[in-house]
């Protein structure tokens, strides 16, 4: 349930309902709030000083709803911020790729194998939890990590290895594989 807080700066001139504490607060309206939750530990502190000053009930759901507004503002704002970070870091990811000698041009073809074989890697080898991991922290664009899979992904097809399976090879004598095979 859904419900709408309304502006609590607004008063109606009417300042008489602003005093004389109830024997108890209720603050169910405040419970199921889409996205937001009274924290019951500050709901414990806040009480008792509304207590103390003698606020009705109606100044003590002003003072939640001014709280919960300030929360929203705030949550949205950290959000914000985050995504900005993150963009930031995307775009720090990018220059080290173009600048990184090791990495091929973002420009040519060939950046496209290099993806594909890193890719293969990763999506062979990293489970899920780690890829979810990767992708909150942007780490799966670290060029250090692309590098990494690229490498790993070389060694697997060099190996014929695979996460599910035991690397193929021949069968050889033990001769052989002490001193080589001799064709």
């Amino acid at each position: 349930m859904q419900q709408e807080i309304k502006n609590p700066l607004r008063l109606d001139g009417n300042d008489e309902n602003l005093f004389g504490m109830p024997e108890k607060y209720d603050c169910s309206k405040f419970q199921n709030l889409e996205g937001f939750s009274l924290d019951e530990e500050l709901l414990a502190q806040f009480l008792p000083i509304a207590k103390k000053l003698n606020l009705s009930q109606a100044s003590v759901e002003m003072l939640l709803e001014i709280a919960l507004n300030m929360s929203k503002k705030q949550s949205l704002m950290f959000q914000k911020d985050s995504e900005l970070k993150m963009q930031d870091k995307m775009t720090n990811y990018y220059k080290k790729f173009c600048q990184d000698s090791e990495l091929p041009d973002p420009n040519t073809p060939a950046v496209k194998e290099f993806m594909r074989i890193a890719d293969g890697a990763y999506n062979e080898f990293a489970s899920a939890e780690l890829k979810q991991t990767f992708k909150e922290t942007g780490l799966n664009y670290d060029p250090e990590l692309i590098k990494m899979f690229y490498k790993i992904g070389e060694l697997a097809q060099e190996d014929n290895l695979s996460h599910y399976g035991k690397p193929a090879f021949e069968e050889l004598t033990p001769a052989q594989i002490l001193y080589g095979k001799n064709d």
